[in-house]
């Protein structure tokens, strides 16, 4: 597994040294006896159904621009799981909704953003006809369940296969 690069501990300003310590390869600062922890960005990915249609948004950008994706992203600081959730849908689709169940989870190692830990959520959406792609959406559109498109990440593959199974 690749660490990050963290060559100065964040809490000293000493030059950090990569040692075994925990049972794994980590950042250690020897001056003020700090071990730097890496930990996964948790996101929530959400699908938004609507009779037997899923709501996708086509990513504006990098990585995978142009491909079609489950609505959400990173959780911020100082915010929920479900804070979060409501956040990214009026961010990408404009559109207001509350989480009816948490699906499950799925891991992507060495993204672009490093390790990722994939929240999926059922979302209801209280009115789809306010639907219009914002943030970094290029645009956003129901599609069959039985007839999606590729999906950008694994994941989201994943995690609609967890619905799938979820209401059959």
């Amino acid at each position: 597994m690749a660490m990050a690069y963290m060559e100065y501990c964040s809490n000293c300003g000493e030059k950090n040294s990569e040692m075994f310590v925990e049972g794994r390869h980590r950042y250690y600062c020897n001056h003020c006896d700090t071990v730097h922890y890496e930990n996964p960005k948790p996101t929530a990915t959400l699908i938004c159904p609507k009779g037997k249609e899923i709501l996708l948004v086509r990513r504006k950008y990098e990585p995978a621009k142009g491909f079609w994706c489950l609505p959400g992203g990173f959780i911020e600081l100082g915010e929920t799981p479900q804070m979060a959730a409501i956040r990214e849908l009026k961010e990408e689709t404009n559109l207001n909704g509350n989480i009816e169940k948490l699906l499950g989870h799925c891991s992507h190692f060495n993204s672009l953003f490093g390790d990722v830990l994939l929240l999926g959520m059922v979302m209801k959406i209280e009115d789809f006809s306010i639907m219009q792609p914002g943030d970094d959406a290029e645009d956003v559109k129901l599609f069959p369940l039985n007839n999606l498109p590729v999906l950008a990440f694994r994941c989201h593959t994943e995690i609609v296969e967890m619905y799938r199974k979820e209401i059959s």
